[in-house]
């Protein structure tokens, strides 16, 4: 019989990547928050910066 197919690497099943991506998109939302509701533009920026990366990290990056 044939062995077990080996699992994919942690960050290259799709659900992980969703959920990472929806936890660094909040992160970066919260920031951009902070940052509009205090006035300080930097965070805003890291915030929109970070929501951006997120947005990147999602399954529908995968190319295989």
């Amino acid at each position: 019989m044939s062995e077990p197919a080996e699992r994919p690497p942690l960050f290259a099943r799709p659900k992980f990547r969703r959920i990472l991506s929806r936890i660094v998109v909040a992160v970066g939302i919260v920031l951009a928050l902070v940052g509009v509701v205090s006035a300080r533009y930097g965070w805003l920026f890291a915030g929109i910066i970070i929501v951006g990366l997120g947005a990147a990290m999602g399954p529908a990056r995968i190319r295989r």
